[in-house]
């Protein structure tokens, strides 16, 4: 019985059957890429899937969300409030005045005894109501219209500084006459101190309230400055009845 030939495999170019399975070669790209949802599958039969080069350029990451943006107004934003603008102003002169009489009121009692301790009790007669009846002042801001308080406490200060001016002008005027004067400015100082404050809180709202705080602070620190300077010039030259005066009329203001 003739034998049959057997015919040769075939082989494939690169030398493997062609029934032999190729094994996957190993992804070597980065694990950014091979981790690339947009990757696609070798195995799906497009030329270029797996290639980065050809899956376009990338999205951008969405941008974070901007911040809320400042507010406009800067230091001065509580100016731009009309009504609180007059204000800063009128306060800006009574503050001054308010320090002019402070200065000529010691030396006025200076001049008149001589004496360090009797301008210790001025200054003590003038700020004691303050710690005695501080607290019946803010209740009282609260439960009366601030605009008549504020009115009638700045009309009351006036009065008060043009009596010490005719009494010092007129020659009269004797130590107690200053420790009363200056009794009665501190009793009325109770009710204008916490009236002012909350008066200024009403009138800019909480938006521009801080700004408002800040400007009323550097104005009291203006007029500290300013006040005795002033008052320094006025006593030399016209003498400590003028200053009160000055003083009396700040409050127009």
């Amino acid at each position: 019985m003739p034998l049959r030939r057997r015919s040769p495999r075939r082989c494939s170019p690169h030398g493997r059957r062609p029934d032999e399975r190729t094994a996957p070669t190993p992804d070597t790209r980065p694990s950014a890429l091979r981790n690339d949802p947009r990757d696609g599958d070798p195995r799906d039969g497009d030329p270029h899937a797996g290639d980065p080069r050809a899956a376009g350029p990338r999205e951008p990451a969405a941008e974070a969300a901007e911040p809320a943006k400042p507010r406009r107004g800067g230091m001065f934003s509580a100016l731009a409030i009309r009504n609180y603008r007059y204000f800063f102003l009128g306060q800006v002169v009574s503050n001054s005045g308010t320090w002019i009489q402070r200065v000529a009121q010691d030396w006025l009692v200076l001049s008149l005894t001589g004496s360090a301790f009797a301008v210790g009790i001025t200054t003590a007669m003038q700020f004691l109501p303050m710690l005695l009846f501080g607290l019946y002042g803010g209740v009282l801001s609260d439960r009366f219209s601030k605009r008549k308080l504020l009115i009638a406490t700045q009309g009351a200060m006036g009065v008060l500084a043009a009596v010490l001016a005719v009494l010092t002008l007129t020659g009269v005027v004797e130590v107690w006459h200053i420790y009363l004067l200056a009794f009665l400015l501190g009793m009325v100082t109770v009710v204008d101190n916490p009236t002012r404050q909350t008066f200024v809180s009403e009138m800019v709202g909480k938006k521009d309230l801080g700004n408002a705080v800040s400007l009323n602070a550097a104005n009291f620190q203006t007029a500290r400055l300013i006040g005795p300077a002033i008052a320094g010039g006025l006593m030399a030259a016209f003498g400590t009845g003028w200053a009160f005066a000055i003083n009396a009329a700040s409050f127009a203001a």
